[in-house]
């Protein structure tokens, strides 16, 4: 498994490549605008293609990066299926799984902190079938939790925004 976390200290904000590089299939999660071409430099340079970008919550006080990735490198943008969003996106549904080779990605449903939230339980099959680690999108911190009142909703029809 490749994983590659991009901070933004200066925010607070984290976006995470992760794959199976046998396979070389990737996804994105919670990309930022300005980093969009960093995340396709990166998947290309382990030799990964950019299957899916993911948001996992949206919200209004960042700019999200996931639909022009997904534009750029023809993936599919995905957002949980309750978000209210004026651009189109791929549903994810509670208990779903992603499948990238060797990783596989389950869905959680996690409103909370936005309504449409989710959170990511990623497992590493080659580590075993244990889950390895969650990606929780905002939901839960170290000593503190996401939170409930600041719901937000896409700004335009071609970018939505988000927070991390």
């Amino acid at each position: 498994m490749i994983f590659k976390p991009f901070y933004a200290f200066e925010t607070g904000c984290a976006a995470y490549v992760l794959g199976c590089g046998g396979l070389g299939e990737c996804m994105v999660v919670d990309a930022r605008e300005p980093e969009v071409e960093a995340y396709a430099a990166f998947a290309a340079s382990k030799g990964m293609r950019i299957t899916h970008v993911i948001d996992t919550h949206v919200h209004a006080d960042h700019r999200s990066g996931g639909p022009a990735l997904a534009r750029a490198v023809g993936g599919h943008y995905a957002l949980h299926e309750s978000a209210d969003v004026a651009l189109p996106f791929t549903p994810l549904a509670d208990g779903q799984q992603l499948v990238l080779g060797n990783v596989r990605v389950e869905v959680r449903h996690t409103p909370g902190h936005t309504p449409e939230g989710l959170c990511l339980v990623v497992t590493d099959l080659r580590r075993g079938a244990v889950p390895w680690f969650v990606l929780t999108g905002d939901t839960l911190f170290v000593g503190a939790v996401g939170r409930p009142d600041l719901p937000g909703r896409a700004r335009s029809t071609t970018a939505c925004t988000r927070s991390s």
